[in-house]
C-alpha cells in the first residue's frame, strides 16, 4: 500500500469489458438453444446468460421468447430466399427446391423443434405464419411473375394457393417427416409432374352460347 492506495499490476487500468453482443450472436445463441432444448424448455434466462446481455436489454425490444425466436428466424431468412432466374419456369422451380432441400437438411432438428412448438403454443404459431412464412413466398411469387411475362403458365397462376403450399411441404416432408435425401431425382419429379402441372391448369371455360 502507498498514500493508501492500491499498488499492483492492474492499478489504474480499466477492467476489460466483455465484446458488445451484436443482434447476430443474440440470434445465433437462440437458435442453438432452440435446436439443444427445444422451445418450451427454452428461457429468456437461458439465452440471456448464453449471450452475456441482461433480461432487460432483451425485454425492452421483445415481449417474450415466442417474438424473440420468430426475430432471430427472421434474420436466418435474409440474402436466402432470393429468386433463381435461369431463364425456365421448370429451371427455376428446380432452382427453388434445392434451396428449399438444402435449408431442410442443414435446419432439420430445428425445424422439428419447431414444429412440435407450433402445435402447442398459439402465439408462436401466430407469428410464424404472420411473420415468417409470408417472407418465404418472395422469391417463389418471383419466379412465377416471371413465367407468366414469358407466357408458361396463366397470369392467375402465382395466386393458387395449392402451388405455394405444395413447393416447399413436399421436400419438406421427405427431409424431416421421413429422414429421405431430396436429390435432384426426386426434386425434377416434383416439377414435372406436381407443379409444372398445377400451374399449367386451367379451369373449363363455358363455350360461347
Amino acid at each position: 500500500m502507498l498514500g493508501g492506495q492500491q499498488v499492483g499490476a492492474g492499478a489504474g487500468v480499466p477492467a476489460a469489458r466483455s465484446p458488445r453482443c451484436t443482434d447476430s450472436d443474440l440470434f445465433t445463441v437462440v437458435i442453438d438453444t432452440l435446436r439443444e432444448v427445444g422451445f418450451d424448455r427454452m428461457t429468456i434466462d437461458a439465452v440471456a446468460a448464453r449471450a452475456h446481455v441482461s433480461k432487460a436489454t432483451i425485454y425492452r425490444r421483445w415481449d417474450g421468447k415466442a417474438e424473440l425466436v420468430v426475430a432471430a428466424l427472421r434474420d436466418r431468412q435474409v440474402g436466402v430466399h432470393n429468386p433463381p432466374d435461369t431463364g425456365s419456369l421448370r429451371g427455376d422451380l428446380i432452382e427453388l427446391l434445392r434451396a428449399t432441400a438444402a435449408i431442410c437438411t442443414a435446419d432439420c432438428d430445428l425445424m422439428q423443434a419447431l414444429t412440435f412448438a407450433m402445435r402447442t403454443n398459439p402465439e408462436l404459431e401466430r407469428l410464424v405464419r404472420h411473420q415468417v412464412l409470408p417472407a418465404e413466398r418472395v422469391a417463389s411469387t418471383a419466379v412465377l411473375v416471371r413465367a407468366a411475362a414469358r407466357g408458361e403458365i396463366p397470369p392467375e397462376a402465382g395466386e393458387r394457393e395449392l402451388f405455394h403450399d405444395l413447393a416447399p411441404a413436399l421436400t419438406m416432408s421427405r427431409i424431416v417427416a421421413h429422414g429421405l435425401p431430396a436429390d435432384d431425382a426426386f426434386l425434377t419429379q416434383v416439377v414435372d409432374q406436381v407443379l409444372i402441372p398445377v400451374l399449367r391448369y386451367q379451369h373449363d371455360r363455358p363455350s360461347p352460347a
